[in-house]
């Protein structure tokens, strides 16, 4: 097995093939497992999804510091589970797939890197995520700006921001967690916010001591609170549903919690959105709204016009002078496997079958038609919006195992989803995509611009792993 990533689903992938004594490979175009927490180093970048439950079933940790754990503390868990799990002597690093091409004879795929190395595998796993390509916006005059501008992904460790004008253009998951210790650097902050989102407290305690003793030493007690976290955010499913009581009842109660927290009537009214709860993502923070309440922090919901030199004109007409520009304009996320050309039977370029159909689609979010024995992890419609992405990401490993163990057992070389079932799974999905309120009018990474919901997936997690427990042989071909 060849696997294209080493972050969470990588990592995860090649030790389930490991542990089966697959020969397995994986390729990794950074010097370093971690994915987006390698990648993304900006202040106060963290998750917002429990530590308990942000991590792999069969690799827990019992030493997380807080009920978030910051991206250092996620990263330095990532290196030493795939070290444990036997899976870094497996990772071939500085390796960036460009090329994957399906021989139809001998059923197997020739996989091509930038690096000029070529290999061979019978079956490859994606796991390239869909948040690791930074999205700039095309902003008038931005390539004429005198100071630094720096993505929040592509941080620049090196600038010292004190004592600076600091303008963040964006006001997402991102923006919401380095705005805080930035405004205790700068001499003036300046926040573009183009729409707000519902924002609810974190209440990001630290573990004590003893509750990580117990933890460590007692295991049935971490599984029970890892349970804990898992159905206390399944719960809060219905919350996605259009009009539901749930949803409206939340509403509410956030609507007053941060009318509460806000004293100025005009700052709340330009941070409680009016879209319906859960149509963007739901953001958490404890620090965000007061950073944005000091003396020298500004939010700004006009929309940038251009960039001169020194400063940003907005659509308004005022000029704003800013020493730097931090961007958390977010990813391009509606691009899976960007930069690799993937060729499978009768010539099919993966790419254009995803054009023709206005966006990216695989059966379960794992497999497509014409592309035997290629398996995505976090593919097209499998985020989320209410529970951890790692679940998903074992639900998904757990069925590519079971999909090789059909082939093994029927004796074959090959698997390749019908294109009529692909066809059926998507007609049932975006049936219940239509019942969410991801198919609102509010814009958001989750869809393109043509308003198709291509990476969230249509219901409760539950669902997911039920429907995912067991390959439905109907729905494939085998050779």
């Amino acid at each position: 097995m060849l696997i294209i990533g080493a972050g969470f689903g990588g990592i995860c992938m090649a030790a389930k093939a490991i542990r089966e004594g697959l020969n397995t490979l994986v390729l990794e175009r950074a010097d370093e497992v971690g994915g987006t927490w390698r990648d993304n180093t900006y202040p106060g970048c963290a998750c917002d999804t429990q530590s308990h439950h942000y991590s792999l079933s069969f690799a827990t940790n019992a030493d997380w510091s807080r009920r978030y754990a910051s991206q250092p503390e996620i990263l330095d868990y990532l290196k030493k589970t795939a070290g444990k799990l036997g899976v870094t002597p497996q990772i071939r690093f500085g390796e960036r797939v460009t090329v994957l091409t399906f021989d139809e004879e001998k059923h197997f795929w020739t996989v091509k890197t930038e690096a000029g190395q070529t290999y061979q595998a019978r079956n490859v796993v994606s796991a390239v995520g869909q948040l690791n390509q930074p999205k700039i916006p095309d902003i008038p005059g931005l390539k004429d700006f005198s100071g630094p501008v720096m993505h929040s992904a592509q941080w620049d460790h090196g600038y010292d921001f004190a004592g600076k004008s600091i303008a963040v253009i964006g006001s997402g998951a991102s923006a919401i967690q380095l705005i805080p210790p930035l405004a205790e650097q700068a001499s003036h902050m300046t926040v573009f916010q183009r729409s707000p989102h519902w924002i609810i407290g974190k209440d990001n305690l630290p573990f004590k001591p003893w509750q990580k003793f117990l933890f460590r030493y007692v295991p049935f007690l971490k599984s029970i609170y890892r349970a804990k976290i898992y159905w206390g955010w399944e719960r809060s499913w219905p919350e996605f549903l259009k009009n539901s009581k749930q949803g409206a009842k939340q509403t509410a109660a956030i609507t007053a919690e941060l009318k509460r927290k806000i004293a100025d009537p005009d700052l709340a009214k330009k941070l409680i959105p009016k879209d319906p709860l859960g149509c963007k993502r739901i953001l958490l923070s404890d620090d965000y709204l007061p950073a944005l309440q000091q003396d020298h922090v500004d939010l700004v919901t006009d929309g940038v016009e251009r960039i001169e030199k020194d400063a940003i004109i907005t659509t308004a007409g005022d000029r704003i002078p800013v020493d730097c520009i931090v961007m958390a304009t977010g990813f391009k996320a509606h691009d899976f496997l960007p930069g690799i050309t993937v060729t499978g039977r009768c010539a099919c370029n993966l790419h254009q079958q995803w054009r023709e159909a206005g966006g990216a689609e695989a059966y379960m979010g794992i497999t497509a038609p014409f592309f035997p024995n290629l398996f995505f992890l976090y593919g097209p419609n499998t985020n989320l919006g209410h529970n951890s992405i790692v679940f998903m990401l074992e639900c998904q490993s757990d069925y590519v195992m079971e999909a090789l163990s059909q082939v093994k057992k029927k004796g074959a070389t090959s698997i390749e989803v019908k294109k009529t079932a692909k066809e059926r799974f998507y007609t049932t999905l975006n049936y219940e995509l239509w019942k969410t309120v991801w198919d609102g009018g509010c814009t958001s990474w989750y869809k393109t611009d043509e308003g198709k919901i291509v990476n969230n997936w249509s219901t409760d997690t539950f669902i997911y792993w039920w429907r995912t427990r067991d390959i439905e042989e109907k729905d494939y071909l085998f050779d």
